[in-house]
């Protein structure tokens, strides 16, 4: 399937979402590993969803990280192509020796809206792409985000599965389907 534009769905807690989204053309999924944050997920249920689920980009969504060691052990246990992280813990990590996206908040960015901006790292020295992702809600017209703003993509959040293999899938749906091309 191919999409209109580049996508993320963050905060995957389930291989039900992971299935859909990597299904649907998502370009990364995004987990939160740090333990304590809301929709944490284990490195052995990581594990177990990583080896279903082939295609999109895998990123470890760290926020809430408290120390190098811990950095140290997601990267370890996790082994991620990606780091996702706000400006708090980018002020923790000296080196990131893989690629990153910076949350930016809304009270961080121009437009107000969100965004997320893809980095590369090169020798330890971040460099930061034009790739600008915004992140989109329930309601948002999709087609309009995508012509109002200069973005490379969207961001999209998973949600919980009711139990095991049980899931509404209309909100995301409604958006994947608007951004299908007939490629």
């Amino acid at each position: 399937m191919s999409l209109k534009t580049f996508v993320k769905v963050g905060s995957i807690t389930n291989l039900s979402d992971a299935r859909y989204c990597a299904g649907m053309g998502a370009d990364m999924l995004g987990f939160r590993v740090v333990e304590g944050q809301e929709n944490f997920i284990s490195p052995a249920a990581f594990q177990e969803i990583r080896g279903w689920v082939t295609g999109p980009t895998v990123v470890a969504e760290i926020y809430g990280l408290k120390s190098h060691a811990a950095l140290n052990s997601i990267l370890e246990n996790y082994r991620p192509d990606y780091l996702e992280l706000s400006l708090a813990e980018l002020n923790l990590i000296e080196v990131i020796s893989i690629p990153y996206i910076l949350n930016l908040a809304k009270g961080d960015t121009p437009s107000g809206e969100p965004e997320y901006i893809l980095t590369k790292t090169d020798s330890g020295i971040p460099e930061t792409s034009v790739k600008r992702l915004i992140e989109l809600k329930t309601g948002d017209n999709v087609d309009e985000v995508l012509k109002r703003y200069n973005i490379y993509g969207i961001a999209l959040k998973g949600s919980q599965e009711e139990k095991p293999g049980l899931k509404d899938y209309q909100e995301l749906a409604e958006i994947f389907e608007i951004l299908e091309t007939d490629d």
